[in-house]
């Protein structure tokens, strides 16, 4: 009989507990005489207080760093574990006539990696072996990004994860299911179309024959009122120091609407912060564009549960120099520099979705502390939460490195919870 563990939960701390328990009848393996007898196996849990006395044998999902306890007779002796014929290493010290501790491994193959999967535990002893029925699930996908969150209907997305295994399909807001998709062998990508009916925002859903993920922040998410510029009916302001709003899609291909873009082809001097010069490099967006995202009753959530999101398309390969991202007044601030992290010269090669945790919002121009709450970083307004965002090069980091070139563009500011928890 199989049982079904939908949730596994395991502690390191009762590790040595349980295991203790288990072994306790044999205070000391070596001494134990090992049985002769034929081999069996009676039943399989995990190394859980909870899931060793619910569960006989179940089909459980490959959890990582978990151990289970194959029960039986006769198991001393142990020469070769096999789940579904791939070969499991172990500990011998954990093997008694009675139990076998031994950590499952998420090498071996299920059904999304093998067709003809045998569904079987073997137990090879130095008297003999033993089969056991064991089904092995792969884990439900996640979903960990998305590459465009704001691409134009029937442009080509790519969701970033895992466990992308025997997808079934993608559902897009409004619940548009899509069949038509590419994913990889890994189970890390898959390659689909913005339908071209889209029009609703809202999260996209993976589903697989193994389980469903769905994103936290909404997909096609431009307008409303999380969103405080879109450049198209939430505009920019009128102190924008030569930063300019277009809707080309020849300059900027993919574009939803209108943009604000940053193009300058004279070169700024490292340390140059002077974001007030008439140079092409900074965007004020005022008190008038307040976000109306939080209440006053919500003002306490925690930061870490949030971050503002943009579109960006970065043509000039962008290689020093922070783009400095100031709010509520100036007294918090994140650096945003992907070249950092990418190790090179950043560019894209259309527009990208780029998250900004709320927690990346420091005093000291982004190198100081992090906001405690979300009334440091959109203000003490309990009506409205307001904010305002300054969007400026600040050419410090490094300190020796000019910037020459700069042509960017960012749309959809918006600020949206990211994590469940």
């Amino acid at each position: 009989m199989k049982k079904s563990i939908n949730h596994i939960f395991g502690k390191l701390g009762f590790l040595i507990i349980v295991s203790l328990a288990i072994l306790s009848s044999c205070k000391d393996s070596e001494l134990e005489t090992i049985s002769t007898g034929t081999p069996v196996i009676k039943k399989v849990y995990l190394l859980d207080t909870i899931a060793r006395h619910k569960d006989s044998t179940f089909v459980s999902s490959i959890p990582d760093d978990k151990l289970l306890v194959i029960n039986g007779e006769n198991l001393g002796g142990i020469i070769k574990v096999y789940f579904n014929d791939y070969e499991a290493s172990f500990n011998t010290n954990y093997n008694t006539n009675t139990n076998l501790i031994i950590r499952l491994p998420k090498e071996a193959p299920t059904e999304a990696t093998m067709a003809t999967v045998p569904n079987k535990i073997r137990i090879v002893t130095s008297h003999g072996e033993v089969t056991y029925d064991f089904t092995l699930l792969p884990p439900p996908p996640n979903i960990y990004w998305i590459d465009n969150e704001n691409a134009l209907p029937g442009a080509t997305i790519t969701l970033n994860g895992a466990n992308f295994l025997l997808v079934q399909k993608v559902v897009f807001p409004g619940n548009i299911e899509v069949t038509d998709f590419k994913a990889t062998k890994e189970g890390d990508k898959i390659e689909v179309k913005v339908p071209a009916s889209l029009t609703l925002a809202g999260p996209i859903q993976v589903v697989t024959k193994f389980g469903e993920a769905k994103t936290v922040a909404p997909f096609n998410l431009n307008a409303g009122t999380t969103v405080f510029a879109n450049f198209d009916d939430k505009q920019w302001a009128s102190w924008m120091w030569n930063i300019f709003v277009k809707n080309s899609t020849t300059d900027y291909p993919g574009a939803r609407g209108s943009y604000a873009y940053f193009e300058k082809n004279t070169v700024t001097k490292a340390g140059d912060n002077a974001w007030w010069n008439a140079d092409g490099r900074a965007l004020w967006l005022t008190t008038d564009l307040r976000n109306p995202l939080f209440n006053k009753d919500s003002l306490s959530n925690r930061v870490e549960q949030y971050s503002l999101k943009f579109e960006m398309y970065v043509k000039q390969p962008w290689a020093s120099g922070s783009f400095l991202i100031k709010a509520n007044g100036k007294n918090y601030a994140a650096r945003f520099e992907p070249w950092r992290a990418a190790g090179k010269a950043y560019s894209t090669t259309g527009w990208v979705t780029q998250t900004i945790s709320l927690t990346e919002f420091r005093t000291a121009d982004g190198t100081g502390t992090s906001a405690s709450s979300i009334s440091d970083i959109v203000g003490a307004d309990g009506n409205n939460g307001g904010a305002e965002f300054v969007f400026f090069f600040d050419n410090t980091t490094p300190k020796n490195s000019d910037i020459d070139k700069i042509a960017i563009a960012v749309d959809n500011l918006r600020i949206v919870r990211t994590t469940r928890k």
